[in-house]
């Protein structure tokens, strides 16, 4: 963990003021994570909707190995001078580069990594990443290839998408080369190109084969078709987060039983399945949605009846505290259609 002090939080937050704007105008619209007025639904619905109304075919997901613990303090100094002049707000990024990290009661200085948990790391992984991929990826990827090519990319989490194969293959081959060059490793059992698309569907039932799909952000994304037949990009929880929520869930009853009173654990209860909703409730994942309200009930259910040898509740019983805390109803929080009309500014 990282031991931060209120001084050390008012200098970061005073420097992230300061160089949040000069990089803001600098950064690719391909970068959605920790920016102002972006947010993961707002790139899911981009990856959505340039899937849907694109020639996009093939699509590369790929994964950083321990991007945050990687980070060159070399490069990421050289990334800094290209827009801060100052070298005073550089030396003071540097002693909070090498501040460390508390392991067993030891601060252990290091050359890499940026401090977890620190308000300017995500800014500071933005603009690494900036330099090292958004700007290969849109001046030279883009423009050498021989069709369409988009980048996604949300903090250290991206994908790629090409109409032709043989682009995605070229970017596939070269991206551990680039990534190694600032330090950082291509994990290359979670990196893949897939078919995706239009006509993927089609081309993987004529081989024999399943539709490929690929995960991003929490959400699997598959080929689908929309009631009249046609094509559609559909997104549904992912099954490793779900039951990762699921898990967490559980624990938090079994922990609560023993220390919250039973109005209380069903409103803090409520409180957690609405911020689950909250993300995962968008066009077409209903389904997943209404899973997971059914399990946390029954989960709910369980715990509480477990507070003392006595039987807390009965179904019936159980139904009407629900309805008395208000429990929240499976429904779209969130219209991430990629078919929908472009919307006005």
């Amino acid at each position: 963990m990282v031991i931060i002090c209120l001084e050390d939080v008012i200098v970061e937050s005073a420097i992230k003021r300061t160089l949040e704007p000069i990089f803001e105008a600098a950064f690719e619209d391909s970068s959605y994570g920790y920016r102002p007025n972006c947010n993961q639904h707002k790139c899911l619905d981009a990856i959505g909707r340039t899937i849907q109304q694109n020639p996009v075919h093939y699509v590369v997901e790929a994964d950083i190995k321990g991007f945050f613990d990687e980070v060159s303090h070399e490069w990421m100094v050289k990334f800094l001078r290209h827009r801060i002049g100052d070298e005073r707000v550089i030396r003071l990024i540097i002693r909070m580069l090498k501040s460390g990290i508390m392991e067993d009661g030891l601060v252990i200085a290091s050359d890499q990594g940026t401090p977890q948990g620190s308000i300017l790391s995500p800014l500071l992984s933005n603009i690494y990443l900036h330099y090292a991929l958004d700007l290969w990826f849109s001046r030279r990827v883009s423009r050498q290839s021989r069709g369409k090519a988009y980048l996604f990319r949300f903090a250290d989490d991206f994908l790629a998408c090409f109409q032709y194969k043989d682009d995605a293959v070229n970017f596939q081959r070269h991206l551990e080369a680039r990534l190694e060059r600032f330090g950082l490793q291509l994990s290359k059992e979670k990196t893949h190109c897939i078919e995706f698309g239009r006509y993927a569907r089609e081309n993987a039932y004529k081989r024999g084969e399943k539709p490929k799909e690929f995960t991003f952000l929490g959400f699997t994304h598959y080929c689908g078709k929309t009631k009249e037949g046609y094509f559609k990009v559909k997104r549904r929880t992912s099954r490793k987060k779900l039951g990762q929520s699921l898990s967490k869930f559980t624990d938090w009853a079994r922990h609560a039983r023993n220390v919250l009173k039973k109005g209380d654990m069903l409103r803090q209860a409520r409180i957690r399945v609405f911020g689950h909703l909250n993300y995962y409730a968008i066009t077409d994942n209903l389904e997943r949605c209404r899973y997971y309200v059914r399990r946390t009930e029954q989960i709910l259910f369980k715990w509480l009846n477990r507070k003392s040898q006595r039987r807390a509740y009965t179904w019936e019983s159980f139904a009407q505290a629900l309805k008395w805390v208000g429990w929240p109803k499976p429904r779209i929080h969130k219209n991430l259609n990629p078919c929908r009309r472009a919307e006005v500014c």
